[in-house]
């Protein structure tokens, strides 16, 4: 059957169903974006980073070589092991291209970040998805669903979008047992600044595990598009191999290397976090749901998520829903701004759209 398009080409049969990737519309009201979890603006470290990029380094190809050794000097590790990405999503896009292809599946566990499932399909793969949304982390399911056609197991913690975190051991399992059937374990750490425990020490000892990290949240670098992967020397390896020779300026390289040094990181964690349970109770006893997170957002159930939404915007705040995936469509994810005058704000607007055991869901 001929699958050309009105262009005349033939586009390749895994891009069937896949549209490009929409991030929340522009509204010109929004003065406060609390619907990307971004994190804190930066420092004079990273201004000083900055400032350090000159002509001569602008006109050279940028190495991350500096930035992988630092960031391997954190980790007790060699550099080679550490992969410097144009951002997590490069490093997710790398592990499946280079574990997965026709005949090979993806299981990982849904809702969750979907530019997952995105790489998967278009490096050919299929895709097994198992539900985990609000109750404990399905590990039976999941284990269940790990066999010879396997390729990649992906697991994020804390979950985007729900912020549940995984328990060591779960992860622990679940990458033993995929090294049984030979598939890699991708486990996405985005939010793990945010959370109770990092697992990261422990997990890059496992064989068949490749980390992936971020600078865009808690480091407050999500324009700077910086990531990095961390596996074993030969998972490095592959990871290397898929991608570009220079995927990261070296403007960006210069940023994130200066934001290690920033010493308002912590600051800003802390505040999250203490803004997640204020958030949290003042919603619940608004009869709201509010799922348990360890991230720096948080998933909330409403029984009318849309006109909540433009509620918040008349107040100059954006949030995030999820029209487009029938999973989440009762729920709103609302970020932390991690700053007192924000979160202020954030407050008495949810109070005055939310008025106590208004349009409560208990189920």
């Amino acid at each position: 059957m001929d699958q050309r398009t009105n262009t005349g080409v033939r586009p390749a049969s895994r891009l069937s169903g896949l549209a490009p990737y929409a991030p929340p519309a522009c509204d010109s009201r929004i003065t406060l974006r609390l619907d990307a979890n971004e994190g804190t603006p930066t420092g004079a470290a990273v201004a000083r980073g900055l400032a350090s990029v000159d002509a001569e380094s602008l006109r050279r190809y940028p190495d991350a070589s500096s930035l992988e050794g630092a960031l391997a000097e954190r980790l007790s590790i060699a550099p080679e092991r550490v992969v410097v990405t144009n951002g997590a999503d490069d490093a997710i896009d790398r592990a499946c291209r280079a574990v997965l292809e026709p005949g090979r599946e993806l299981v990982l566990h849904t809702p969750t970040f979907e530019m997952i499932e995105r790489s998967a399909r278009l490096s050919g793969a299929s895709v097994r998805g198992i539900p985990w949304l609000d109750v404990g982390f399905p590990t039976d399911a999941l284990l269940g669903a790990i066999g010879e056609a396997t390729g990649l197991v992906a697991l994020v913690s804390p979950n985007n979008p729900t912020g549940a975190a995984i328990p060591l051991g779960d992860l622990l399992n679940v990458a033993r047992s995929a090294r049984r059937v030979g598939a890699l374990v991708l486990v996405d750490l985005a939010y793990v600044e945010f959370a109770d425990v990092d697992p990261t020490d422990t997990l890059i000892d496992e064989p068949n595990v490749v980390v992936v990290r971020t600078f865009s949240k808690a480091m407050g670098l999500a324009g700077a598009r910086v990531g990095y992967a961390i596996g074993s020397t030969e998972v490095a390896g592959w990871i290397r191999t898929v991608g570009g020779p220079y995927p990261v300026s070296s403007v960006s390289l210069a940023l994130a290397g200066a934001s290690l040094l920033e010493p308002s990181e912590q600051v800003f964690i802390e505040r999250v976090r203490h803004e997640r349970g204020r958030l949290r109770a003042l919603l619940e006893d608004r009869g709201i749901r509010v799922l348990p997170s360890e991230a720096n957002f948080v998933l909330v159930r409403c029984q009318d998520p849309l006109t909540v939404q433009e509620s918040l915007a008349e107040f100059g705040i954006g949030v995030r829903s999820f029209g487009a995936r029938p999973e989440l469509a009762d729920w709103l994810r609302i970020s932390l701004p991690g700053e007192p005058a924000s979160f202020d704000r954030l407050v008495a607007a949810c109070r005055s759209v939310l008025p106590a055991r208004a349009k409560a869901v208990t189920s």
